[in-house]
């Protein structure tokens, strides 16, 4: 009976530190919009592809509020079509809380279209080492400038982040 009482006792107090922890996890919903600036790319050829890859300093706007500094690498396919992928390091406020993250994003542009991708989230620092992202975007090229010699671009985003503790 001492061991029944032991054990309902342990999980009581399991359930008291678990179930606000649980509460406090509930996904928050992002949504917002973005421009960057691509620049200094380089090229390579593949075959009938080319190859890019360039900087890239984005601005958010929304539920992210701040900037990212990354790289990204393109695969341009003969036919307009492309693939990209990119990484680097968000700065700034993610639903209230700032700090630092890591940003990744995956994506396809179709020939002449809009180009849309998927993205993750996992913060770093300050008080977003706790934060968890993933969504979408999409957007369109918007023009060269020569301080973004490899591309404006702009678009929106969404997603759900999760808070933690």
């Amino acid at each position: 009976m001492k061991k029944l009482a032991l054990h309902v006792s342990i999980l009581g107090a399991v359930a008291a530190i678990a179930v606000p922890a649980l509460s406090s996890a509930a996904p928050v919903e992002a949504s917002g919009t973005w421009d960057d600036c691509n620049f200094a790319p380089s090229f390579r050829t593949a075959g009938p592809n080319t190859v890019e890859t360039v900087g890239i300093t984005e601005n958010f706007f929304g539920t992210l509020t701040g900037t990212y500094v990354g790289t990204e690498s393109d695969v341009i396919y003969a036919d307009g079509s492309a693939t990209f992928h990119g990484s680097g390091i968000f700065t700034g406020n993610v639903a209230g809380r700032s700090g630092t993250a890591a940003y990744r994003y995956e994506g396809i542009a179709p020939a002449n279209q809009p180009f849309h991708a998927t993205w993750v989230l996992v913060g770093d620092g300050g008080s977003l080492g706790s934060v968890r992202g993933h969504g979408t975007f999409g957007g369109n090229f918007d023009g060269v400038t020569g301080a973004c010699d490899g591309g404006i671009f702009s678009g929106s985003y969404e997603g759900a982040l999760n808070l933690g503790p």
